[in-house]
């Protein structure tokens, strides 16, 4: 863990007591032991959250002519300041000291992101899929308990106590205009609407890996102004791999490309495509019982610059488990730390 890093977004999905129940309840054991895969979650950073990102994803499709239905929450407390911190509602209090070209941010928030996704195989090297996410935003919570988990692993805080705790603040500013300035809630709405398309290279067999693309297009269906969506369309490429090591272990690991395509208000305000990498291992303790340790790194969407904080590849660790209740029914509990340096 970096003690300098200033953003974290711990996400859970469910009460863990309903997966301690749920453990020691007997159920029908799963027929296969097979590859769970990694945990779902992209990167949670509010202004990330307007682009498209990597999703993880195990290489394997499903069975032809088989149907999935799954529903995320991933929610996020995000506490980021570029320095010299001002007052994040006055452009120039930005700017002492920095050069106007440069991007100045401040964000303070916890969100919550719930997705809804349909992935069908019409063939045994074909899966289609869709993604339907709703955005709600706000203070929260969970100040308090995110200090105190930096607190026990020693960790910074960035800056969080001199703020107040579980208010709300996102502004984004470039040569003393505002790109984003949010200090209330905006109200919940649709996201950007994702649609993919994933094809097999290799087709796994016993020790043998699993190699396929990933293709996927984000749709301008959310509203800038509401933080919902970038009011652009952005395009992606991905190659997946999965990799299984003894009878037990498996090893995934992503690498996409996104190219970023022009945003609401986009004059003045330059971004770059991503570049994003995630390796993770599997350990199926049982055939209903995957534990998941995960890695993922985002390149920023914000151009180099001489400041250099906003221009830094954000990395995230993941952990958690995966249960299948039944055959066909899956829950995933994990919690996140964001590891972005944010000077």
């Amino acid at each position: 863990m970096n003690p300098q890093s200033t953003i974290h977004n711990p996400q859970s999905v469910f009460v863990p007591l309903i997966l301690c129940f749920l453990l020691l309840h007997p159920l029908p054991a799963v027929a296969q032991r097979v590859p769970f895969g990694p945990f779902e979650t992209r990167d949670e950073f509010p202004v990330k959250l307007l682009f498209l990102s990597l999703r993880p994803d195990r290489a394997g499709l499903r069975p032809p002519g088989t149907l999935r239905l799954a529903g995320r929450f991933a929610y996020a407390n995000t506490y980021a300041v570029t320095r010299p911190v001002g007052n994040p509602t006055v452009p120039l209090d930005y700017y002492q000291a920095a050069p106007l070209s440069e991007y100045r941010l401040f964000v303070d928030a916890e969100v919550l992101r719930a997705s809804f996704d349909i992935d069908w195989s019409p063939s045994a090297r074909w899966q289609l899929g869709a993604e339907v996410p709703f955005l709600i935003q706000g203070g929260g919570y969970l100040d308090r308990t995110v200090e105190g988990f930096h607190h026990l692993f020693r960790l910074s805080n960035g800056g969080r106590e001199q703020t107040p705790r579980n208010a709300y603040g996102v502004f984004v500013v470039r040569s003393g205009r505002f790109w984003i300035a949010h200090d209330q809630p905006p109200a919940a709405g649709l996201g950007d609407v994702v649609l993919r398309v994933k094809t097999a290279v290799i087709t796994p067999h016993g020790r043998r890996p699993a190699l396929s693309w990933l293709g996927a297009l984000k749709l301008p269906t959310g509203q800038f102004d509401r933080l919902t969506g970038s009011g652009g369309t952005d395009a992606q490429v991905a190659l997946l791999l999965t990799q299984p090591i003894g009878a037990s272990f498996i090893l995934h690991y992503n690498v996409g490309y996104t190219h970023i395509g022009r945003p609401a208000r986009s004059a003045g305000f330059p971004v770059r495509s991503i570049t994003s990498h995630l390796l993770a291992a599997e350990y199926l303790a049982t055939r209903r019982l995957s534990v998941i340790l995960q890695a993922l790194a985002n390149t920023s969407l914000f151009p180099a610059g001489r400041l250099g904080p906003l221009d830094r590849t954000a990395y995230e660790l993941h952990a958690g488990v995966k249960y299948a209740l039944t055959p066909s029914i899956l829950l995933d509990i994990g919690l996140m730390e964001n590891l972005s340096q944010y000077q």
